[in-house]
């Protein structure tokens, strides 16, 4: 490839020498031709030297002004085939723009689509967990978790215990000083028989403290999750309650921060709250007001050391 460059190199070399040489050969020809007249040309003019080598000086001079002439042409030339390439790339630039506007329309339309689609498996997946809270055995879950949550609201003691069983670490061991108040609103007949059932309870409420984390979970599904009857309103006080100490324990207890998972129960709360158009609270004082002054939790018996720390108002 370097070979056949440097041959055609050589050769336009060769070729401008080739010229040069011919025109300063005719023009010492034509010194040497006039210098030495011949009878052929005395018979012809009878003009001084110069004025005979003038006609040699026109020649040249047509000759340049015709090659001045070529190279206009064959810059227009060179122009116009510019232009045209110029077209093309423009229209060839148009065709892609186009096909891109295009391919973002079909994606766009992909998108939207998809969106629907997701959309509706969400609202899908939360019919089924609608299901599933409407099913006996759901109404068993329920039923267990509020054997847990009612004794909560009448016991801190309790209450304490249960949060910390959330958690891996530093567990609080169930208080016998408890059953003083969790006796009124248990069914239990007495202390060893809460113990045996209040696991089993408390295992339950797991399950639905998971099922709700779940359900908050579809971020394309409020509405239908709005349309259900989850009884929210009912759960909310408990729910706050748990949630609210879950995240207080955690922060205070350096070995449970150590040892804990994230916690999702509380955004999931919030997010039951924006659902169903809950105001949300401005401070932990304002959701203890909440809690306490809640007509079902004051049924339940409430201990008066709930949020005695945080109430703006005695209960």
């Amino acid at each position: 490839m370097k070979t056949r460059k440097f041959r055609s190199l050589n050769l336009g070399k060769l070729t401008v020498v080739a010229a040069i040489s011919l025109i300063i050969g005719i023009w010492i020809g034509a010194w040497w031709w006039v210098s030495n007249p011949s009878d052929f040309i005395k018979s012809l003019t009878t003009q001084p030297l110069a004025d005979t080598f003038s006609s040699v000086n026109a020649l040249f001079a047509g000759l340049a002004c015709a090659g001045v002439l070529i190279t206009i042409y064959l810059q227009m030339r060179e122009l116009s085939v510019t232009a045209d390439d110029l077209k093309k790339t423009a229209e060839a630039n148009t065709a892609t723009a186009r096909a891109i506007s295009d391919t973002a329309l079909a994606n766009g339309e992909m998108a939207r689509a998809s969106l629907k689609v997701a959309i509706h498996a969400d609202e899908r997946s939360v019919l089924d967990l609608f299901q599933v809270y409407c099913s006996q055995y759901f109404q068993d879950v329920k039923n267990s978790s509020m054997s847990v949550l009612i004794p909560c609201v009448a016991s801190k003691e309790y209450f304490d215990f249960v949060v910390s069983r959330f958690f891996v670490a530093d567990q609080l061991p169930l208080p016998p000083s408890c059953w003083g108040r969790v006796s009124k609103v248990t069914y239990s007949k007495s202390y060893e028989e809460f113990i045996i059932q209040e696991q089993h309870h408390r295992y339950k409420l797991d399950e639905l403290i998971n099922f709700f984390t779940m359900l908050t979970g579809r971020d394309n599904a409020c509405e239908i999750i709005l349309r259900c009857d989850f009884s929210y309103s009912w759960w909310r006080p408990l729910f706050w309650m748990i949630a609210s100490q879950q995240e207080r324990r955690i922060n205070e207890c350096p070995r449970v921060r150590a040892y804990a998972t994230p916690l999702y129960f509380l955004k999931a709360v919030k997010k039951l709250d924006e659902i169903y158009g809950f105001e949300p609270f401005s401070s932990d004082a304002e959701m203890w007001d909440f809690i306490v002054h809640h007509p079902k939790i004051q049924s339940y018996n409430l201990d008066p050391a709930h949020g005695a720390h945080l109430s703006r108002s005695a209960v």
